[in-house]
Order: C-alpha cells, then structure tokens, then sequence
C-alpha cells in the first residue's frame, strides 16, 4: 500500500492485504487494490482501471462473517477475497472477527 489513507483519532490499522476483491451490492464489481481492516472499518482502495475508495463502517453495518471463509457481508455489500498478492489471511481474519462484532 503506498497511498496515505485519512483516519478517525482513535482508529488504527490492524493488517492490510493486496489483491483481487469481488464486491456485489446488487451490481458485480472487481477491484485489484488494498483491502485495509481497522478496528472501526473495513477500507476498500483500488487505483487499477478506475479510483475507487470505499469504507464500510462497523459502528453502521450489519457484519456476517462466515468460518474460516473468504466472503462475508458487511451490510449490503458482499465481499469476497478472489486472490492475495500481499498480506496474511490467517492472521487478517480473526481480527475481522474481532473488530466487527462489538
């Protein structure tokens, strides 16, 4: 990740992965970019094709999660991880996990 993202006074970065994300809200959309994970958000940026930054919020988002899965819900927004060029999955999800449950 080389792009410098805003963040909330008390919100830090957890873990970051890079790569290839499936988003659907009604319309399918592929993103080759970060998928970063703070304690209050999941940020979305992808600056390949088309600029696109999107943050799903915790604190305003029903989040569903399933077991050692690479889609879950946040909102109405599904969210799938097609392919990891950089980060660790393993570590990432639990704290998914944790941050998006209060």
């Amino acid at each position: 990740m080389t792009k410098k993202i805003k963040l909330e006074p008390d919100e830090k970065i957890a873990s970051c992965l890079e790569g290839l994300f499936e988003t659907f809200d009604g319309v399918q959309n592929i993103y080759f970019g970060d998928l970063i994970l703070t304690n209050k958000r999941l940020y979305l940026i992808s600056n390949k094709l088309i600029n696109v930054e999107k943050s799903f919020w915790f604190s305003e988002e029903r989040v569903e999660i399933a077991p050692l899965s690479s889609a879950f819900i946040v909102g109405t927004y599904h969210i799938k991880i097609k392919w990891i060029y950089k980060g660790d999955f393993f570590s990432f999800y639990p704290l998914l996990s944790k941050f998006s449950y209060p």
